[in-house]
């Protein structure tokens, strides 16, 4: 019996664990789902009731859960809260209050916009910026062209980009062997690279099934990582001019840089550290310099 009670607060904690993980992890694919289609859908709502029944969750079990876990979950509902209202804002922004004519009884066409269509491939990167499917390219977009615009970087080869200015979002897919320097004003989006190394500052910072690929990191919340292995982290060093402006033009703390925080979706263990990934040790940090390729 003595045995049986000292044993029920680790199950609680342990079933806690894997209920709050998969709770948010829910909520951030939801998040990622809306924001890779980039459409108007009314999963808002189900989203923001699922962050409050989290909350209430996390409430729930402050009876056993010690106040460091209370305070590093409610951290990360926090910070899920963050994106949901940025990418609520982005994508279904308030209308202006104006005062007009009463509305006259009309028959109106629907608009082609309305249908939720698939997205056209070819369509979004004319009309996004950034580069796709090159190799052993020194590629650089401007202060100019990058201000408060969505980067979209894909299919790319033993390239170094150099994205300077202060973009709004930063997404980069399917990468090997490049050199990535970027500081994004809201969030920056890894998927599907290897063998690389990002130099990069943002608010929020999410990988996913990233293999053995280096991170000299600014993030003002956590990190979030998923089916990722062979990750590696160090802070981010302002050692040039072009990254010590955008920085600036963000309006970053440097004081502020959660690097070592990193939510990795795959480990639900908060007894032991994720096995895929760890800091870079201070003597194999060797941050590169945009410099050496603009």
């Amino acid at each position: 019996m003595e045995s049986t009670t000292a044993e029920k607060p680790i199950d609680q904690k342990s079933s806690f664990d894997l209920s709050f993980k998969t709770k948010l992890k829910e909520i951030n694919d939801m998040l990622i789902s809306i924001e890779n289609n980039c459409i108007k859908t009314d999963n808002f709502h189900d989203i923001l009731q699922k962050i409050n029944e989290l909350q209430e969750f996390l409430n729930d079990s402050k009876t056993f859960l010690p106040a460091y876990n209370m305070k590093k979950c409610s951290n990360e509902i926090k910070d899920i809260t963050k994106c949901y209202e940025q990418l609520h804002e982005k994508l279904q922004p308030k209308k202006k209050f104006t005062f007009g004519k009463r509305p006259t009884k009309t028959v109106v066409k629907p608009k082609v916009e309305d249908k939720f269509e698939p997205i056209d491939e070819s369509k979004v990167y004319k009309e996004d910026l950034g580069f796709k499917n090159r190799s052993n390219e020194n590629l650089i977009l401007s202060e100019d062209e990058t201000f408060s615009k969505d980067i979209a970087l894909d299919v790319l080869t033993n390239c170094n980009v150099i994205i300077c200015g202060t973009p709004s979002t930063v997404r980069v897919t399917s990468l090997s062997t490049c050199k990535i320097f970027t500081c994004a004003s809201t969030s920056i989006f890894v998927e599907n690279c290897k063998d690389s190394i990002f130099v990069c500052a943002s608010q929020q910072l999410r990988i996913h099934d990233t293999f053995a690929t280096d991170f000299y990191i600014y993030v003002t919340s956590s990190a979030i990582i998923e089916n990722c292995k062979q990750l590696r982290f160090a802070p981010l060093a302002l050692s040039s001019l072009i990254l010590k402006k955008s920085f600036e033009i963000a309006n970053f703390d440097e004081s502020n840089n959660n690097w070592k925080i990193i939510n990795d979706f795959d480990w639900l263990s908060s007894y032991e550290s994720s096995p895929n990934w760890c800091e870079i040790p201070e003597e194999e940090r060797d941050q590169p310099s945009e410099i050496n390729y603009v």
